[in-house]
């Protein structure tokens, strides 16, 4: 009998440390807001890039610092059911083809269309500044797939602003902005008309 409670007590703790780990999960998650993908998305426009070898991504006012583009870009990795390629960075003036805009502290205005026309518009930060929110304590980012000056897909984050750019919440938060930005699948399949209807 000694026994049997010894081991309901073990699992009564291991339960109450699980349920520990989630609330303290939920309490750095990142809320993901806004996501659009536009009638021309596809996969394939993904693989696409991806097939060039490296995936170039313009960033604005990288709250670790602009120096740090490169290392805070080595950190990200495209969805798994993309093929394996860097991102690279690139700027608004160089930037041509597919590629993704990373916009931190956005402006409240902020939309795909202008992130993709005019990136270096679209943030609070000035020039020279780092894109950390005003309270310093909520992390924002606008995420934009574009082809050329187009928008393709865009998403919202806010998460509590992560210790460096290797917080593990910080990275969790960012493949999930990826996944949602970058999805498997055309959301508008069979659906071509404004009512859904059939093409």
């Amino acid at each position: 009998m000694p026994e049997q409670t010894g081991i309901r007590i073990g699992i009564l703790q291991l339960m109450l440390g699980l349920v520990y780990l989630a609330v303290a999960s939920c309490a750095q998650a990142a809320t993901i807001s806004k996501d659009d993908q536009y009638p021309f998305y596809n996969p394939s426009l993904v693989n696409y890039v991806a097939s060039k070898g490296t995936f170039p991504v313009v960033v604005v006012a990288n709250p670790f610092g602009t120096a740090k583009d490169d290392a805070f870009l080595a950190n990200l990795s495209l969805p798994g059911y993309y093929p394996p390629t860097p991102f690279t960075a690139t700027t608004a003036r160089t930037r041509d083809d597919g590629h993704l805009v990373l916009i931190f502290a956005p402006i409240t205005a902020a939309n795909g269309h202008d992130a993709c026309r005019s990136p270096i518009s679209q943030t609070n930060a000035g020039p020279g500044k780092h894109g950390q929110a005003n309270n310093g304590q909520t992390l924002r980012l606008q995420a934009a797939f574009c082809y050329d000056r187009d928008v393709v897909s865009e998403a919202f984050m806010e998460m509590p602003e992560p210790r460096n750019m290797d917080d593990q919440a910080f990275a969790m938060a960012m493949d999930q902005l990826l996944d949602v930005l970058l999805p498997n699948q055309s959301p508008h399949i069979g659906a071509c008309g404004v009512n859904g209807t059939q093409c």
